[in-house]
């Protein structure tokens, strides 16, 4: 009798276990490569999720007038050993982009996507992404217009990883973990190889142009964050050591952006310690900043959890070492340095307004940038410390910012209006040097 009922026991845990395994294999994304054909110079038109499906480099929208030439957004794929899927079709979009910049000033613009993405033609970052090249392209027509740069073409680099490894749930969720891995993988391995290569095509010297006109913006979100940090984050503290006449240059790209960035605030520590040991000059540019919204429970509630279970036997030598090795970077509270907030009466969005409120702010003449909806402000200091570090601190160009629940209303909620719209007015005027005041000399935008 007993041996029956063992027996029974068994037959039912097997078919239990058989239903999981079909479950799992069910909803599995298996990993391949979505982008391998381009057509230079014959480019598809992305009007909308779904189109252009195969296509390495692809037109966003119609051709605008003249001088903007169009958008065009490409893909660089990874598997989850960090290694490029098609090395060669990664040569090939390097060599276009190259060859576009032979003819006029590039923007060139990544985006790692996060958790439970991929770079599939009907993926909702694809497409999210894609408008907000758009919106770019608008920004920064209007801050070249009549300068060097008029011509400049922006192109979107989509960095595409196995983000979506499993479709049904609970499995999906489950999938934290080894994602969060997967991720920091394609960040140390091949992901630093292309961004090496277009920060080299970024820094290039032109013969034929007196001023490169070049621009590179790397952004992340989520997990794609995480891979875009593990990516640079030795190359930024290798940076501070260059730090000359209070200015810290930007070598890793003119603006490195994350988006609820799901790393754990440890990874921060070694750069954020060796800039609050630094004096920052006025005018010193942004080099890193990092927004996460009070909304984002993914990285604020499900990341701590998950970085708890993970650390469960890891030694730390203080409470707070564990705390930082559990919270998101974001979340970190002695880490914050701004707060982007709604303004009660939205400001101009005229460029040469925000563009001259932004050259006041980044030069120390008030401490809040009134752009649209928003205001970025700086986090007002509270230690003991001189004045002169006090000061210093206020042009710190490694931003962590906290932003409003209405702006960013959760962790994927990165593309609304508000937020997008902040975005790229603070990419386009990244070293904004028009004339705002009598007093001001006339210099060119570039």
């Amino acid at each position: 009798m007993a041996d029956r009922t063992v027996g029974r026991f068994l037959h039912r845990l097997g078919m239990v276990c058989l239903l999981l395994i079909a479950c799992v294999n069910a909803g599995c994304v298996s990993g391949r490569t979505y982008r391998t054909q381009l057509h230079a110079g014959d480019y598809c038109i992305f009007k909308k999720g779904g189109d252009c499906p195969g296509e390495l480099l692809h037109q966003v929208g119609e051709t605008p007038g003249e001088p903007s030439p169009p958008v065009l957004m490409g893909y660089v794929e990874f598997d989850d050993q960090g290694y490029l899927r098609a090395p060669a079709s990664k040569e090939s979009l390097i060599n276009q982009i190259r060859a576009i910049d032979r003819d006029r000033p590039v923007l060139m613009v990544v985006f790692a996507h996060g958790w439970k993405h991929n770079a599939a033609p009907k993926d909702g970052n694809v497409e999210a992404f894609a408008k907000f090249l758009v919106k770019i392209a608008k920004a920064d027509a209007g801050a070249c217009k009549g300068k060097l740069c008029e011509r400049r073409q922006v192109v979107g680099i989509y960095l595409g990883w196995r983000g979506l490894s499993n479709k049904v749930e609970p499995f999906k969720t489950l999938t934290f973990w080894g994602r969060k891995g997967r991720a920091h993988r394609v960040g140390t391995d091949g992901a630093t190889e292309v961004l090496a290569e277009l920060a080299k095509l970024n820094a290039v010297n032109h013969a034929v142009r007196s001023i490169s006109g070049n621009r590179l913006i790397i952004t992340g979100h989520s997990f794609g964050g995480g891979l875009i940090y593990n990516s640079l984050n030795q190359l930024l503290i290798r940076d501070t050591a260059f730090i000359n006449n209070g200015k810290v240059p930007r070598n890793v790209a003119n603006l490195v952006v994350l988006v609820n960035p799901a790393f754990e605030a440890a990874r921060f520590n070694a750069l954020q310690r060796k800039a609050s040991a630094m004096t920052f000059s006025p005018g010193q540019m942004p080099i890193l900043a990092i927004f996460t919204s009070q909304a984002d429970s993914a990285t604020k509630r499900a990341f701590p959890a998950g970085r708890a279970l993970a650390t469960l036997f890891s030694e730390h030598s203080t409470s707070e070492q564990k705390r930082q090795n559990v919270q998101a970077i974001g979340h970190y509270a002695p880490y914050r340095t701004h707060t982007l907030k709604q303004l009660a009466t939205p400001s101009s969005v005229e460029f040469r307004d925000f563009g001259c409120a932004w050259k006041a702010y980044s030069t120390g003449t008030t401490d809040q940038w009134n752009v649209g909806a928003v205001a970025l402000a700086r986090t007002p200091a509270t230690s003991a410390s001189s004045p002169l570090s006090l000061q210093s601190a206020r042009f710190n160009p490694y931003m962590v910012v906290q932003v409003e629940k209405g702006i960013i209303s959760g962790h994927n909620a990165i593309w609304g209006d508000e937020f997008s719209d902040f975005l790229y007015r603070f990419v386009a005027v990244q070293g904004y040097n028009r004339k705002c005041t009598v007093a001001d000399d006339s210099a060119e935008q570039d």
